[in-house]
């Protein structure tokens, strides 16, 4: 597979699991969610961004476990204020 094949689809995903990066940001987020999970999310958005950046030296294993950190956060945002 291609590097831009693979960055396209690791792009897809990440936005299918966890929307846009732009929404990670502490001012996009709802102001329920909290301190830590404000602070995991712009470290995923800055792992995402240093990822698309340099992807043909990312590594597989480096495209799975961002994604599997997308869709944990992005549990977190959606349970924040929920009383979880």
């Amino acid at each position: 597979m291609t590097d831009y094949e693979r960055i396209g689809r690791f792009i897809y995903a990440f936005h299918r699991i966890c929307g846009p990066v732009e929404g990670l940001s502490t001012d996009a987020l709802p102001k329920s969610v909290s301190p830590e999970v404000a602070a995991r999310a712009a470290s995923l958005a800055q792992r995402f961004k240093l990822l698309e950046k340099d992807f043909a030296a990312a590594t597989d294993e480096a495209f799975a476990s961002t994604l599997v950190e997308a869709a944990a956060v992005r549990a977190l945002i959606d349970n924040s204020g929920q009383g979880h």
